[in-house]
């Protein structure tokens, strides 16, 4: 007789690559940013940065979020590209502040007392709310009527 076992059902790793321009960097490792990968798994989606060398061992993961989270990331991240005005998105998870500055925009994560800061230019912006957007999608994908 053989015991067959129900598996739950799981989603697969839905990753999304965005490739940035020369002016990314993350602070305070002091690194230039090559490229954002949103790994979309489960309910959440993490945000993970790579580098075109890391000699300190810099750990890749910016930030994770849990599926409210980075959909009002998304919208937010929009808006600021829209209005040029800072926002923030505040959960019990998450404090992420957007600040629109000279030659691009300024997304600090976590505590502001030692945030990790993640510095972009304006040729990139578009590509990092699509890319986000997307994962979003892929994890919870709105029903057309």
């Amino acid at each position: 007789m053989t015991n067959l076992h129900v598996l739950p059902e799981t989603r697969p790793k839905f990753e999304v690559k965005v490739d940035l321009d020369d002016r990314a960097f993350l602070f305070p490792s002091g690194k230039p940013v090559i490229q954002l990968v949103f790994l979309a798994e489960g309910r959440r989606i993490q945000i993970d940065a790579s580098y075109p060398f890391n000699q300190a061992r810099t750990p890749p993961r910016i930030a994770t979020l849990d599926l409210a989270d980075a959909k009002e990331l998304g919208h937010k991240l929009v808006e600021v590209v829209h209005t040029a005005k800072s926002q923030l998105v505040v959960s019990e998870s998450s404090h992420i502040t957007i600040s629109v500055v000279a030659n691009g925009y300024r997304l600090q994560f976590g505590d502001m007392n030692q945030p990790l800061e993640l510095f972009l230019g304006t040729g990139s912006i578009w590509r990092i709310c699509q890319g986000l957007l997307r994962a979003v999608d892929f994890i919870a994908p709105i029903e057309t009527n």
